[in-house]
């Protein structure tokens, strides 16, 4: 049975988002205020605290997948290996994104405290 809702789709949406993030904030760039500044950081630290979650989970489903014989690997190479390296990774990055979350703290607490004018 296949997901109600494609989490690729989702994943690429939250990818186009942050690209028209990024042009917004280069075109009104005179517009904006350290307090829009602020908002937007916080925004974006909210977003990537949820990413070791995203990372986790998809590892943890990959190797459910794989428990159930539902992942094969092309050339031969043993699935089950495959899976637990690439479970690993995920794994992985989902600890460093758990830094960059703590690392936008510091600067998000800075632009907090900005006014405009």
């Amino acid at each position: 049975m296949a997901a109600k809702t494609d989490p690729a789709k989702l994943a690429r949406q939250a990818r186009d988002l942050i690209e028209e993030f990024n042009r917004v904030v280069l075109e009104d760039a005179k517009d904006l205020s350290a307090p829009a500044l602020s908002e937007a950081t916080q925004a974006l630290k909210s977003l990537v605290e949820r990413l070791p979650q995203a990372f986790e989970q998809t590892a943890d489903v990959l190797e459910l997948l794989a428990t159930n014989d539902k992942v094969t690997v092309e050339q031969g190479h043993d699935p089950k290996d495959e899976v637990a390296t690439t479970a690993a990774e995920l794994r992985t990055v989902a600890a460093d994104s758990e830094k960059l979350a703590k690392s936008l703290a510091n600067p998000a607490s800075a632009l907090f405290l900005m006014g405009g004018r």
